[in-house]
């Protein structure tokens, strides 16, 4: 059981799970249509805060699970060598 929690297999799956994020968050990141202007400084600042949030949001879904996921390997590897 230890082997599938190991350090390669996660890393393994960590990159591969960060960069589907990273695909899906470029695919997605806010942007200012044609038809509104863009030197409004009101349209600045929603797409800063816009940019800012899904940064923030797409950061934390690419390196949480990953992080939970190396955790409960090492616990569950842990606790499996003590018995």
């Amino acid at each position: 059981m230890c082997k599938l929690f190991s350090f390669p297999v996660w890393l393994v799956l960590s990159l591969i799970w960060t960069g589907l994020v990273a695909y899906y968050g470029f695919m997605n990141a806010p942007y200012v249509p044609l038809d509104i202007s863009a030197n409004d400084p009101g349209t600045i600042e929603a797409l800063n805060a816009a940019t800012l949030r899904h940064a923030l949001f797409f950061g934390a879904l690419a390196a949480v699970p990953p992080l939970i996921a190396l955790l409960f390997g090492r616990l569950v590897c842990r606790s499996r060598s003590r018995t």
